[in-house]
C-alpha cells in the first residue's frame, strides 16, 4: 500500500513538471487554455485513479476516456482541415480572379501596377493601383475589362499613382481597403 502512494505521488509530481514544460513549449499563448483544461481533466483522473483503483473502476473510465479523447481529437482535426482548405480555396479563387482581370486589362491595353484582390465570403473587390493619372477613356476600358470579369463598378477602385485616391468606386463599406484575405502583388509577378 505504501508503494502505490509513492507511486501516485510520483506520477503527480511528474504530471505537474510535464505540464510546466508543455505550458512553457506553446508557440501561441492562445492554446493555453486548452491545454490547461485538457491536463485539468487528467489530473482529475489521477487524483480520483486511487479510489477508482479500490473499487475496481478503473479500467472502464480510462477505456470511457480514451473514446471522448479520439473522438475530440478527430472532430478537432476534422474542422482545422475545414479552415485550411477554406483558406486555400479562397487564395485560388483570389488568385485566379486576378489572373483574369491583368488578362482582360492587358486585351484592353492597360497595364496597372498591382491588382489587389480581396474574397470575402461571397463579396470580390478589386483594387487597381495605376501608374499616373487616369484619364476618362482608360476608366472606359477599365469598367469594360472589369465587366467582362463579371465584376460591376461597386465592386472594384482604381487607384492612380498622382492623387493616391479612388479614381472610381470604392469597393469596401466602410471605405477602406481591408486589404484582408486577398491576394496582391506586381503585375509581373
Amino acid at each position: 500500500m505504501k508503494e502505490d502512494l509513492y507511486a501516485w505521488i510520483e506520477n503527480l509530481a511528474f504530471f505537474y513538471i510535464l505540464l510546466t514544460a508543455v505550458l512553457q513549449l506553446l508557440p501561441d499563448p492562445g492554446y493555453e487554455r486548452y491545454i490547461r483544461m485538457f491536463m485539468g481533466v487528467i489530473l482529475v483522473f489521477m487524483l480520483c485513479s486511487p479510489v477508482l483503483s479500490v473499487l475496481g473502476k478503473g479500467e472502464e473510465l480510462l477505456d470511457s476516456f480514451q473514446d471522448t479523447w479520439q473522438g475530440e481529437m478527430s472532430s478537432l482535426e476534422k474542422a482545422e482541415q475545414e479552415n485550411l482548405q477554406e483558406f486555400f480555396l479562397a487564395e485560388g479563387y483570389s488568385a485566379e480572379i486576378r489572373a483574369s482581370i491583368l488578362e482582360a486589362l492587358k486585351e484592353r491595353e492597360i497595364w496597372p501596377r498591382e491588382v489587389a484582390v480581396t474574397v470575402e465570403g461571397e463579396l470580390v473587390t478589386v483594387v487597381l493601383y495605376m501608374e499616373g493619372k487616369v484619364d476618362q477613356e482608360q476608366e472606359g476600358r477599365i469598367a469594360d475589362g472589369m465587366e467582362s470579369c463579371g465584376l460591376e463598378e461597386e465592386n472594384y477602385s482604381i487607384v492612380d499613382s498622382d492623387s493616391g485616391e479612388p479614381a472610381v468606386a470604392d469597393p469596401s463599406p466602410s471605405g477602406a481597403d481591408s486589404g484582408r484575405g486577398g491576394s496582391s502583388g506586381p503585375v509581373g509577378g
